[in-house]
């Protein structure tokens, strides 16, 4: 079984020590590394080539061409996915292909969350049948953590180039039906949180929304079926439009969460968003009171 490794980068140089050193240090070692620069501006091709990667350098043109790009090139029958600035447990490949059976086109681990602080603490894998359920409303699954079949996501059309966010959880929808989605429990991605992420950006993740919506994430819907799907979708991305500001100490968070209550107010479907705007409420007081 060859595993080709994707990397998209755009200015990581000085990610690409930690994550593909990451990859090189894997239990059962991957046929290739493929770090695509997206037109970066520093000395990511040059270091990604003198840490042993294959470079694909093209025009800047975001992270979903950027890994289009590497899966038409790659020669592996499985990708595994890796942002530069991500890392991985020693055994996390191994540990994957251990699941794939016949039928499996996509495999996931938990992740440990940290930041230029150390570890802000793990998460186990979402189980794959609660997986597909969620995927309807939000993306538990993060890209570096998977690995999957090439031929499955060629079939499934691979990422939409039009999204800047949100281009995986696309993808994750549209390859669904192309097999069974299996996963590692345990947290063997490390995810790097900090402020210039795109993750760490409420409104690029609600723009990229924009984009899967309507032609990915509602596909099949019809009527008021497809009017109360939209509206719950957008509901549960604005309250976590809410978190990412409360957890970046960005404005908009009580804003966010005041209107995911208006687009979906009933308490039914993720009653937690009401506890979301009680904190957001009780932080904007004190923010108040701290002024002078």
């Amino acid at each position: 079984m060859k595993i080709s490794v994707v990397i998209p980068a755009y200015n990581a140089a000085h990610f690409l020590p930690r994550s593909l050193g990451s990859v090189f240090a894997q239990t059962l070692p991957p046929h290739e590394v493929i770090v695509v620069d997206d037109g970066s501006t520093d000395s990511t091709a040059r270091i990604a080539e003198e840490l042993g990667a294959k470079v694909i350098q093209r025009p800047n043109g975001g992270i979903g061409a950027a890994r289009n790009t590497g899966l038409r090139q790659a020669s592996g029958e499985w990708i595994a996915l890796l942002d530069a600035d991500d890392s991985w447990a020693p055994e996390k490949l191994a540990r994957q292909v251990a699941l794939i059976q016949p039928g499996v086109v996509f495999v996931y681990t938990g992740v440990t969350l940290f930041d230029d602080h150390g570890p802000r603490g793990a998460q186990a894998a979402v189980d794959p049948l609660a997986a597909r359920k969620l995927l309807r409303f939000c993306n538990p699954i993060l890209p570096s953590s998977v690995l999957m079949r090439r031929q499955a996501v060629l079939a499934a059309g691979g990422f939409r180039v039009g999204a800047r966010t949100c281009e995986d959880w696309g993808m994750w929808v549209r390859l669904m039906p192309f097999g069974e989605f299996v996963a590692v429990p345990e947290p063997l991605t490390n995810y790097y949180i900090h402020p210039k992420s795109i993750s760490a950006s409420p409104e690029k993740m609600l723009d990229g929304l924009r984009v899967i919506l309507e032609p990915t994430l509602l596909s099949g819907y019809r009527g008021i079926e497809r009017w109360i799907w939209r509206r719950r979708i957008w509901a549960a991305q604005l309250c976590s439009a809410a978190l990412i500001a409360r957890d970046n100490q960005l404005k908009g968070e009580l804003g966010y969460a005041i209107r995911s209550l208006l687009v979906w107010p009933f308490p039914f479907f993720q009653p937690h968003r009401f506890q979301v705007l009680a904190v957001s409420l009780k932080n904007r007081l004190l923010s108040r009171q701290e002024r002078p």
